[in-house]
């Protein structure tokens, strides 16, 4: 009797096993596949702001050539005028307020964005990584079953062979 309750014990725990690894093979693509979309949504949103920042300095200088052009004809005209010159300086503390202030902004707005955008993502990804967590774990303890239920038909086996030596046991 230990010999089919072993084989069919065997059948069945090799059936979990292809199962779960079935299962386990199709969490782990889509896994995949969510990391990569995270990832790529990242690199996506940090080019976005790089590009910003990029432009915004852009400006930025422009502003403040176009400023020192202002300084240099005033100063042709008024030769060392002080007053311009403060007025220069006073400017340029004025845009770097700004534009730190604009950099600030749009780092808050990026923040947001990350969070509204990624957040869906990043809990589709963490519940993936749980499954396939549970998964692995079912899939070693159906590894077990099987191996047991293996040893069980291999030992029931031999407890049906016949002896032929008349001494019996």
């Amino acid at each position: 009797m230990g010999f089919l309750s072993g084989a069919y014990g065997k059948l069945m725990a090799g059936r979990l096993v292809r199962q779960l690894q079935w299962q386990l093979t199709s969490v782990q693509s889509r896994l995949n596949r969510v990391t990569k979309q995270v990832g790529d949504m990242e690199k996506n949103l940090q080019s976005q702001e790089r590009m910003i920042n990029m432009q915004n300095t852009f400006a930025f200088n422009q502003i403040r050539s176009g400023m020192m052009l202002g300084l240099s004809g005033q100063q042709g005209a008024q030769s060392g005028s002080m007053e311009a010159y403060n007025l220069y300086t006073y400017g340029i503390q004025g845009l770097q307020q700004q534009m730190m202030y604009q950099q600030a902004m749009m780092a808050e707005q990026f923040d947001m964005m990350r969070d509204m955008m990624l957040e869906p993502l990043k809990a589709i990804q963490e519940d993936l990584e749980v499954e396939k967590d549970n998964l692995e774990s079912r899939l070693e303890i159906a590894k077990g079953q099987y191996e047991a239920k293996k040893k069980e038909e291999q030992d029931g086996a031999k407890n049906m062979v016949p002896d032929y030596t008349g001494q019996g046991s």
